[in-house]
């Protein structure tokens, strides 16, 4: 079981092989693969380049476009693409694995792999071409793709969360700014985080009085029908729970003995 990485590849009639998604793999252990993935990495017939006809593992197009295509993101896609396909099942990558990336190409991004969300429709301005973009085609090479657009999905509904793409939680990123989908998505994201960490035992005490940032700030969060409420507040508050003071200001987590839990 995995996903596939979509926003590595520019989406078109030449598309390139897609690699899977190394954040997540559940695989049940089989000492006949392991020995024949093996096999095909000491062969050494991975041949480098980008283009989608001969490049990768054995000329099979799963070449330098894909992150990691020398091993599991690049392996393990032409392994169970190419030799073992009846053996694997591709998932809805946002149920499991949610990067909160949209599912179709923006007109805005300049890289087609750049994975821009989708503009929100309080921000768009139509006299200004830098808030005034569309999505187009549908990164998987589909008609329709609603299914997948991760930057709209409700979380509750998620399995998987992978911060490649929101950026670390402790991180502390500034939090007031919003322009797309992807924004309110990747907040809520991080309060998840957050809020595990609060379950742990003496991080539930945290004290707001601290946290610097604006009480009546922009805030924004995806409804269950996938379209964005704005509202406002302290978003250091209401995201990050206490546990960013600011931007950039992260309040660690004590050292303690845990093997009890």
């Amino acid at each position: 079981y995995f996903t596939k990485d979509y926003n590595m590849i520019i989406p078109g009639p030449a598309s390139q092989r897609v690699g899977v998604q190394g954040g997540f793999l559940v695989v049940r252990p089989s000492e006949s693969t392991y020995a024949h993935l093996i096999s095909l990495v000491y062969s050494g017939e991975f041949y480098a380049g980008f283009n989608a006809r001969n490049t990768g593992w054995f000329k099979s197009g799963y070449g330098r476009h894909i992150f990691g295509s020398m091993t599991i993101q690049g392996l393990m896609a032409y392994y169970f693409d190419m030799r073992q396909l009846e053996h694997s099942v591709e998932l809805n990558r946002c149920r499991y694995n949610n990067i909160a990336d949209n599912a179709r190409v923006s007109s805005r991004a300049k890289n087609a792999k750049y994975p821009r969300g989708t503009l929100l429709p309080f921000v768009r301005d139509e006299s200004d071409p830098q808030y005034n973009f569309i999505d187009t085609k549908c990164r998987d090479g589909r008609e329709k793709c609603d299914e997948t657009d991760c930057q709209r999905f409700p979380l509750k509904k998620a399995r998987v969360l992978h911060y490649t793409y929101c950026k670390h939680p402790w991180k502390c990123t500034a939090c007031e700014y919003l322009e797309t989908y992807t924004e309110p998505t990747c907040y809520e994201m991080k309060r998840e985080w957050f809020r595990v960490r609060r379950t742990l035992p003496g991080e539930g005490d945290r004290t707001l009085e601290l946290v610097k940032g604006d009480d009546f700030g922009p805030l924004a969060v995806i409804r269950e029908d996938g379209e964005a409420e704005l509202t406002e507040g302290n978003c250091y508050k209401e995201y990050f729970l206490g546990y960013c003071l600011e931007k950039g200001n992260y309040v660690s987590m004590p050292w303690r003995n845990l093997s009890a839990i």
